[in-house]
């Protein structure tokens, strides 16, 4: 028996593969609540693109459609550019060859074939990339395409059909050789941040330009003009270019399977199948802290004495000491402030690219999740407190002066980035006046309450369903929109200017209120609850 066994060969992937699969059963309401999951998607998704998209039939040339400004455009194509930088830098952060946590624990670690183990995870990281970049390439078409100068008999109301497909076979290309490429450099460390460096430096370049082209209309002016050179030439040669450039990724990566590194793959993997957990159950604090460990894991840091802050009351010294951890953690780590002031240009180009202008819902909407975000950086060791709440408590601090002490540092993120963002949006003249920037200061105090109930929301508990009733949502759910809702309380003066697009005096008084009124009551009713 065992020579029959040794003669008949080693077992194939395909065979085990089978051999699981026939004996997995999923019911059938895992399968409803992926296909309800992927339709919802779909829709939402769709309504946010429709006006985009609806360009590609609007009327073609130089000068624009329907009141189109050549910064739209310019806007819409760095966000498209920004779009594929970010889910570039994205992909290398959750692997981007990774598989199921089954199989890296197992299949990859057995004697089989190392290009048969990895050729399903290859082929889906491919096709995912074949689809996210037609969609883009056809969003970069319509969001150029009142600039395209249309060729005789297309209409005067329709893109030709052959340029949709060009663009799409263009988008899906260059982006499918881009994450190829990042499946290339995923063993060695060293070209992994190059090519994350790289991505993160065409994002911001091309935001840039945009918000630039919104200030200077010679700029913008510029790039529709060459929008306009472009034919049906122009697009087939950038179809060429792209598959040829996909498929050279693709066989260079076929021929490194066989040598992939387990261990690569295996790390990968973890931190992939964790990602995806968290952002099935929006647990944004957990995908944090999953990058905090992956950046703080292996490096040294020195020892220093904390400070000393005898300027205080000495019921308060221990809490602003206990809260200067944050402090020197977002010290130890400029990129991230670095990244939060390139973030501020999301509100404008976001603005004008979605709705011809920078001010509006979309705006509004940007600009309290970048608040909020920004806020959260300084939370660290209350979400870490919240996770393991006997640490303070043995520390013997005053949890109200606890609490106050590292509400400082939050307040001061989301006010800082919010006047910056707001501080871009008055220079680029689409929200005249100066009183923009002092708005936003206002604003951040109220938006940290927000950002510190984040912070000290409880872990996400899949199993906790919540009341068994027709129309529900599991707490963890509830939870989180409570806390979006009252940093949208916190900044509503703010937000509601912004949706109106003037701002009076009496909007700086009544965003003073409201912050402190927010703030100050999420101090009193949180120092209750510990």
């Amino acid at each position: 028996m065992i020579a029959a066994a040794t003669a008949a060969g080693p077992p194939r992937v395909a065979a085990i593969r089978s051999f699981i699969r026939r004996r997995r059963r999923r019911p059938w309401y895992d399968w409803y609540s992926t296909g309800f999951a992927v339709v919802l998607g779909v829709i939402l998704l769709w309504d946010l693109l429709a006006q985009p998209f609806g360009r590609l039939n609007g009327p073609g040339g130089t000068g624009g459609a329907g009141g189109a400004a050549p910064a739209q455009a310019v806007a819409g194509a760095a966000l498209v550019i920004g779009a594929a930088a970010g889910l570039l830098v994205l992909a290398q952060a959750l692997g981007p060859l990774a598989l199921s946590p089954a199989d890296a624990a197992w299949l990859l670690l057995t004697p089989l074939d190392r290009r048969d183990v990895l050729r399903r995870p290859a082929a889906a990281t491919a096709g995912i990339a074949v689809a996210a970049g037609g969609v883009l390439g056809v969003l970069a078409l319509a969001m150029a395409g009142p600039f395209l100068r249309l060729p005789n008999g297309a209409g005067a109301h329709r893109v030709p059909w052959a340029w949709l497909l060009f663009s799409a076979v263009g988008g899906a290309g260059f982006f499918a050789a881009a994450i190829l490429a990042g499946v290339l450099a995923q063993p060695w460390p060293r070209w992994r941040v190059r090519l994350r460096a790289a991505g993160t430096v065409v994002g911001v370049a091309a935001t840039v330009g945009a918000v630039a082209g919104e200030r200077w209309h010679v700029v913008s002016r510029a790039i529709t003009d060459s929008f306009a050179r472009l034919n049906t030439g122009s697009f087939g040669l950038i179809a060429v270019v792209a598959v040829a450039a996909a498929g050279t990724a693709a066989l260079l990566v076929r021929r490194m399977l066989p040598h992939f590194p387990a261990g690569v793959v295996r790390a990968g993997s973890a931190r992939a199948g964790t990602v995806l957990l968290a952002a099935a159950f929006l647990n944004v604090p957990l995908l944090t802290w999953i990058a905090e460990n992956n950046h703080w894991r292996g490096r040294r840091l020195n020892s220093r004495p904390w400070p000393r802050l005898a300027a205080f009351a000495p019921r308060l010294e221990p809490a602003f000491v206990l809260a200067w951890a944050d402090w020197r953690r977002l010290a130890r780590r400029p990129a991230v402030l670095a990244a939060l002031a390139v973030s501020a240009l999301a509100p404008a180009l976001a603005g004008a690219a979605f709705t011809g202008r920078s001010h509006g819902w979309v705006t509004a909407a940007v600009l309290l999740a970048g608040a909020m975000a920004a806020g959260t950086q300084g939370t660290a060791a209350t979400r870490r407190d919240t996770n393991d709440p006997a640490l303070w408590r043995l520390l013997g601090v005053d949890a109200e002066a606890a609490l106050v002490a590292r509400a400082v540092l939050p307040a001061l993120l989301g006010a800082a980035w919010l006047a910056l963002a707001l501080a871009l949006l008055a220079l680029t003249g689409e929200l005249p006046g100066a009183l923009w920037p002092v708005l936003g200061l206002a604003a951040g105090p109220g938006v940290a309450a927000a950002a510190l109930r984040i912070a000290r929301t409880a872990p996400i508990n899949p199993a906790d369903q919540g009341p068994d009733a027709p129309v529900t949502a599991p707490p963890w759910l509830l939870t989180r929109a409570g806390s979006v809702l009252l940093g949208l309380v916190a900044a509503w003066p703010t937000l509601r200017a912004v949706y109106a697009g003037h701002v009076h005096a009496s909007t700086f008084g009544a965003q003073v209120v409201f912050a402190a009124v927010v703030l100050g009551g999420y101090l009193m009713i949180a120092v209750r609850s510990v």
